[in-house]
């Protein structure tokens, strides 16, 4: 059969998608990334917010366009948190949640409903398909934080962690320029079985690959780990999760530091790796948000200086503690995005300004109009001329800020 396996979300969910597509070919089916005609379309859904638990719903819309016949099962977060939501769908014959959703192969021609508890110890099936220019290994399932905003340890359940052995093993075979380490909060790896990052990084040594880290939590960076990262072919990009500016916003969202905590880890980052580029997620309008709140919010972030912000509105989640909390009105949030998407910008000029008139290695990722694209190990965007190939580092001379991140040229 043809199957179609469509994602929404992270990475972590992109990541059991390719496991999904491993299986549904190893099992002799034609599988694939991405909404394209086919007998049978898996969506991997997401419910981090309300949209994307709508767009969940979407997409079954957009399936039964490309074929009026097919199958469409339903698998994922948006499942695991309401089933019922998609059983009266025409044609949906199958919904599976979060727990052994790898295991669809086996149940791609069953019909009706199969959520199943979420495990306590990691499972790790197989390795997932490699289909981009950089991998994406995961190592870590499940979150322990529950923030007062966020209904993923609800869907995902408790922190568990893959082995070393396994990850390393792996890591090897992927045979891509960059790997990156994935999870839904890999600040947690190793707690429950005797493992840390730390160790896990110094496993990595040697293997021909540079590594990247997704989402961290300041409150994990200490100094054996960072020497530990010093000591392997490591991209110096560090995504922290701060959310907010503000000590009383933060204790509010359940978020268990402060902001002179998560400044004193930056600082500690910037001894090992100066040039590091730093990234952050900001909620805005979050409930009960005062002018002065968010006017610390956007006073820390440019005392911080991170590389680039993602910014959110909050969004309320039923489910989780903040659910009936007062909320900030909508033009409010939309206000305040704006002003934080503006020192967004400066702060990314200013960080692409750091590095011209050095030469940097880029991994090439596609060419568009005439200007090859990619990122250089602190994850800056790069555009540049001259001879590349996707896939491929590059060592590519910065000239000068351009866009979302830099021009330069290959030397």
């Amino acid at each position: 059969m043809l199957v179609s396996v469509f994602t929404l979300g992270c990475k972590t969910n992109l990541y059991e998608s390719g496991q999904i597509i491993a299986k549904l070919q190893q099992a002799g089916h034609i599988a694939f990334h991405g909404l394209k005609t086919a007998d049978v379309f898996v969506l991997n859904t997401c419910a981090i917010t309300a949209e994307a638990e709508k767009k969940s719903r979407q997409l079954v819309a957009r399936a039964r366009k490309l074929n009026p016949n097919c199958k469409v099962v339903v698998v994922g977060c948006a499942s695991q948190k309401n089933a019922d939501q998609f059983k009266d769908i025409a044609n949906v014959t199958f919904i599976k949640g979060v727990a052994n959703k790898t295991q669809i192969v086996q149940e791609i021609e069953r019909v009706g409903i199969d959520v199943e508890s979420i495990p306590s110890v990691y499972a790790h099936e197989m390795h997932a398909t490699q289909e981009r220019t950089r991998a994406f290994v995961k190592i870590q399932d499940g979150c322990n934080n529950f923030c007062s905003y966020c209904i993923v340890p609800y869907l995902r359940g408790r922190s568990r962690s893959r082995s070393i052995a396994d990850i390393v093993e792996e890591v090897k075979s992927v045979n891509c320029a960059e790997t990156v380490l994935i999870g839904i909060d890999i600040s947690q790896f190793g707690r429950h079985t005797g493992e840390s990052l730390t160790q896990l990084f110094e496993a990595l040594q040697g293997i021909p690959t540079r590594i990247r880290l997704g989402s961290l939590e300041a409150r994990v960076v200490t100094d054996e780990l960072l020497q530990a990262l010093t000591k392997i072919d490591f991209c110096p990009h560090f995504h922290l999760s701060l959310q907010s500016g503000c000590d009383t916003v933060l204790k509010r969202m359940n978020r268990k530091y402060t902001t002179e905590e998560f400044l004193g880890d930056v600082v500690k980052i910037r001894n090992y790796f100066p040039t590091a580029g730093i990234t952050t997620d900001i909620i805005v309008g979050f409930c009960g948000e005062t002018e002065s709140e968010f006017q610390q919010t956007c006073e820390f972030v440019q005392k911080v200086g991170f590389a680039d912000i993602h910014v959110f509105p909050y969004s309320p989640r039923e489910g989780t503690v903040a659910y009936n909390w007062k909320d900030v009105d909508h033009a409010t949030k939309t206000a305040r995005v704006e002003v934080l998407s503006q020192i967004k910008l400066q702060l990314k000029d200013n960080f692409a300004n750091k590095f011209v008139g050095t030469t940097q290695s880029v991994l090439c990722e596609r060419k568009r109009n005439g200007l090859w694209e990619g990122y250089t190990k602190e994850y800056l965007r790069v555009y540049f001329t001259g001879d590349a190939k996707v896939g491929e580092l590059a060592n590519v001379a910065i000239e000068q800020p351009y866009l979302d991140g830099a021009m330069g040229k290959v030397e």
